[in-house]
């Protein structure tokens, strides 16, 4: 599905409660080194988040809000909080993105991999969430600078992630909990699921989900039955979606997901994807009345490893 290079600029709306982020997302297993950077704006306030970790624990934190914009951004260049600056280079497939901080410094850049998993906003996730966008897999190459706490370390990345966008009004009186997971394999396939938990809604299996993947068309099928055709792995990826996703999550003692199963099917006859995993780097945030349990995983898939981000987002008391 080729998007409209319109949807690389920031989203706008009357509605008060509208909002507006990126997210990228990068993992470079090489060195043990993931991280997250978002840049977004509600209600005509920027706000800023960068985590970045190496050897499974934190090393770069910094979170900024609040920041007043004297006129809505035409771009995420205009857009500045938490030191982060973000670059669309080439819609939908070049991206830049840095950030300053007391702690350290980041300096990266993104490629497309692959096609944009949509998530649009006639889906029922899309519906209760109140949030629609994209996913994108992407190449990811960059640096960076850790300060004197960290023995002023340079890590190179040469690895995979994500950009994400997302824009609209969540009503958190509509639901308790969202999930966002994602899982990359170099040179394979990419995918992202979404799910949305009602207000009063006791379990998983009460969640509404979305989840696409992208992967290698299948072979066509072929007239002599003794020879089994192989996908053409240079063929270029394409985005599938995969109805009523299966997730299955282990938690720890305080409610941190550390285990993970989740099975993609792209119909009911098949074929099924099924990636399990563990975290190896996490942290938690407290967002007021919102808790944020975020962390990286190491996936398994079709005979590959990869990684992924998988985030949780819920109410608190």
């Amino acid at each position: 599905m080729a998007l409209d290079p319109s949807l690389e600029r920031p989203r706008r709306s009357s509605d008060p409660g509208f909002s507006d982020a990126v997210t990228c997302a990068f993992s470079d297993p090489g060195t043990g080194v993931h991280g997250t950077i978002r840049i977004g704006i509600a209600a005509g306030i920027a706000s800023g988040l960068v985590m970045v970790f190496a050897g499974g624990a934190p090393v770069l934190t910094h979170a900024e809000g609040g920041v007043a914009l004297p006129e809505p951004p035409e771009s995420y260049a205009d857009l500045q909080a938490a030191g982060i600056d973000h670059d669309v280079v080439e819609p939908h497939r070049r991206w830049t993105i840095s950030a300053a901080t007391d702690d350290g410094a980041i300096d990266l850049s993104y490629e497309a991999t692959g096609p944009a998993l949509v998530l649009g906003p006639d889906h029922p996730a899309a519906r209760i969430g109140g949030m629609e966008g994209y996913e994108q897999p992407c190449r990811v190459r960059g640096s960076i600078h850790l300060g004197a706490e960290h023995g002023h370390r340079r890590i190179t990345v040469d690895g995979v992630g994500q950009r994400g966008h997302q824009w609209g009004a969540p009503d958190w009186s509509r639901m308790d909990l969202s999930r966002t997971i994602t899982g990359w394999f170099d040179g394979g396939p990419s995918f992202a699921v979404t799910a949305m938990r009602p207000a009063g809604a006791p379990s998983h299996a009460d969640e509404v989900s979305w989840a696409a993947i992208a992967r290698v068309p299948p072979p066509e099928p072929s007239d002599d039955d003794e020879d089994d055709v192989a996908p053409d792995p240079s063929a270029p990826a394409e985005a599938v979606e995969a109805p009523e996703p299966r997730i299955s999550t282990t938690t720890d003692a305080e409610g941190r997901h550390v285990q993970a199963t989740v099975e993609l099917w792209e119909s009911d006859r098949g074929p099924v994807w099924t990636a399990t995993g563990e975290a190896v780097a996490g942290n938690t945030l407290e967002l007021g009345r919102l808790r944020l349990d975020t962390a990286f995983f190491r996936w398994r898939l079709a005979g590959r490893e990869g990684v992924g981000r998988y985030d949780v987002l819920r109410k608190v008391d």
